[in-house]
């Protein structure tokens, strides 16, 4: 959603970001102010697809313990347009309040609303009472909704749509020396994104550990494994083996160009990050929209998928994974596939040409 903030701010609007306090670094390194309110909810342990209504309830309640500070904000500020993205329920909620336009931004193919119920359009009772509890009208869909996969992995959205070029954003970091250095050797990278920071918040050091023997399945390869990380991931994660390089704090657009492949959790942003680098991937996935983000991905033929419950119950999951890597650097299908990819998201329109769109919704 970076993208299109700065695409806005850089069209003369005024733009704030509402977050909960875990997230206001994140913000500020953004480059653009934060509305910091509420208090912070652990996310929940989602394992199977018939438990994905969790995600939704979870939404509800962190949406409850922030709403009245941003409602607060958001009086005051009286803005015109609300974007959030699909667990943010606080967004709706704001703008029935102000009876303003509200846009879902999708964050990946794995993304599906999450105030209805599984397979359903019911909406979740959980969902309907924040807007009641508060005397609005309950928005049961979104003015429009933006979506920023590529055509051949999207989802169909019922409601308004427009489609959006999606840009890579991973943070702030430099440029290391070293990638630009001739390396003969193959560069894989590996990579857990924030899932792995915060599960390692919530449960400590042994919330590594799928990390760490991914690291070592990857380390007999005949590659260079470019670890991204922390320095506090770094530091837990012990001895590294010699063919593996940490990039602390290095952004994934600025890593990937120069990687065969990647491995990671399946996550959103870098799925689509690695697609707009025309990158095969190795998904590994936890958790529902995970899991959903490497079918789609393995069924377009750009990426291989497995399962980290399956590789838990597998003595030799080491071997599943370092196989499978080198059947991505092997087969140069699968690099073709991701080539497509990147073809499709160059081919979709730039956030900058959603902004008159944006200015123009009107409730109703």
């Amino acid at each position: 959603m970076v993208p299109l903030a700065w695409a806005l701010r850089a069209a003369g609007h005024e733009v704030r970001i509402a977050v909960p306090p875990a997230l206001a670094d994140a913000v500020v390194d953004i480059g653009l102010p934060a509305v910091v309110g509420g208090q912070d909810v652990p996310p929940p342990n989602l394992t199977e697809h018939g438990q994905i209504e969790m995600l939704g309830r979870n939404s509800a309640e962190t949406a409850e313990l922030v709403l009245e500070d941003v409602l607060a904000f958001a009086r005051h500020w009286r803005p015109d347009l609300v974007v959030h993205d699909t667990a943010s329920f606080a967004g709706p909620v704001t703008a029935a309040a102000l009876e303003v336009p509200n846009v879902r931004h999708l964050t990946g193919p794995g993304t599906r609303p999450m105030e209805t119920r599984v397979g359903s359009t019911e909406l979740l009772p959980e969902y309907v009472d924040l807007f009641e509890r508060r005397g609005l009208e309950v928005r049961a869909a979104p003015t429009l909704t933006v979506d920023p996969s590529p055509p051949s992995l999207r989802l169909p959205v019922p409601q308004a749509w427009r489609e959006s070029r999606f840009v890579p954003y991973n943070g702030p970091g430099a440029v290391p020396s070293w990638l630009l250095d001739p390396d003969d050797r193959t560069r894989v990278c590996l990579t857990w994104g924030f899932s792995l920071t915060r599960a390692a918040r919530q449960f400590g050091v042994p919330a590594l550990d799928p990390f760490r023997q991914a690291i070592e399945a990857l380390s007999g390869l005949d590659a260079e494994i470019i670890v991204t990380t922390t320095e506090d991931q770094l530091e837990a994660l012990g001895e590294l083996p010699g063919n593996v390089r940490p990039a602390v704090s290095v952004p994934l657009q600025v890593l990937l160009p120069h990687c065969a492949a990647i491995v990671h959790h399946g996550g959103d942003g870098t799925t689509l990050t690695a697609a707009a680098c025309a990158v095969p991937q190795l998904l590994v996935s936890r958790v529902p929209d995970s899991a959903l983000n490497g079918g789609r991905l393995e069924a377009v033929g750009a990426a291989i998928h497995l399962r980290y419950q399956e590789l838990e119950e597998d003595d030799d999951s080491g071997e599943l994974i370092r196989s499978a890597v080198e059947k991505l650097l092997a087969d140069v299908t699968y690099g073709q596939a991701a080539g497509r990819l990147r073809e499709e998201l160059e081919g979709q329109p730039p956030p900058a040409s959603l902004v008159s769109t944006l200015e123009s919704l009107e409730v109703g």
